[in-house]
């Protein structure tokens, strides 16, 4: 009876003393087997790196992408692209203005070397006006409050005729564009009330200080 005790003894000991040998070994061929994360580095979250641009590797306006279309061409930054309606006021006794959708597009494009600054306004592929800011013809800008409503004028003109860009805030957000033929407004359309639909607003783009200046529009209507 001592003898088979003294077996079963020696028999336990030893595949203990083999798991304990091989056992490991098994494991780590488990895991080798298997996709890992990172072999080099630990998992865990001090230790884990998000591949994210810096700030300082960001060199484009913040503009928050919509489903529009722009004139803006490659190396230029769009501060403004807006699907226009033209504006109808008063169709009957009852309404004070519609809008008439049109198939017509604005862009104020900025090139990113800050050596252009331009309007575009036309169907896609097809501008019907072009008008480029020049050192010695630079764009007027302008800020007024209207109410609850506040307004970032950017205008030019070309011939007898005015051209004013309106970016409104506020309550009544949304991009208007008003053109004069001398004192007399003869067009008047407008983008629509919904950010990203209708019309996107590039937030921190700063234009070239040669191409804008500050002063009041050429109608009173505008000041």
């Amino acid at each position: 009876m001592d003898f088979i005790m003294r077996i079963k003894f020696l028999a336990s000991f030893y595949s203990f003393f083999l798991f304990a040998l091989f056992g490991c070994d098994d494991q780590s061929m488990a895991i080798q087997g298997s996709p890992q994360l990172n072999n080099n580095v630990s998992n865990s979250p001090s230790n884990l790196k998000v591949n994210t641009p810096s700030a300082a590797q960001t060199h484009e306006p913040a503009l928050v992408v919509g489903m529009l279309a722009t004139h803006c061409k490659s190396n230029e930054a769009a501060y403004i692209n807006a699907k226009m309606h033209k504006v109808v006021r008063n169709p009957d006794e009852n309404t004070a203005y519609k809008l008439e959708p049109t198939d017509k597009v604005l862009s104020i494009c900025v090139a990113k070397d800050d050596s252009s600054l331009s309007y575009r306004f036309g169907r896609v592929n097809d501008i019907g006006l072009e008008k480029e800011a020049t050192p010695d013809a630079p764009f007027g800008s302008y800020y007024r409050q209207v109410g609850r409503i506040g307004e970032s004028i950017l205008f030019f003109s070309n011939g007898e005729y005015h051209y004013y860009i309106i970016n409104s805030g506020g309550m009544g957000s949304g991009v208007t564009v008003n053109v004069y033929k001398n004192d007399t407004l003869i067009t008047e359309l407008f983008s629509g009330n919904d950010p990203y639909d209708d019309f996107v607003i590039a937030t921190d783009l700063n234009f070239p200080k040669k191409l804008v200046i500050e002063k009041q529009p050429f109608n009173k209507q505008m000041q």
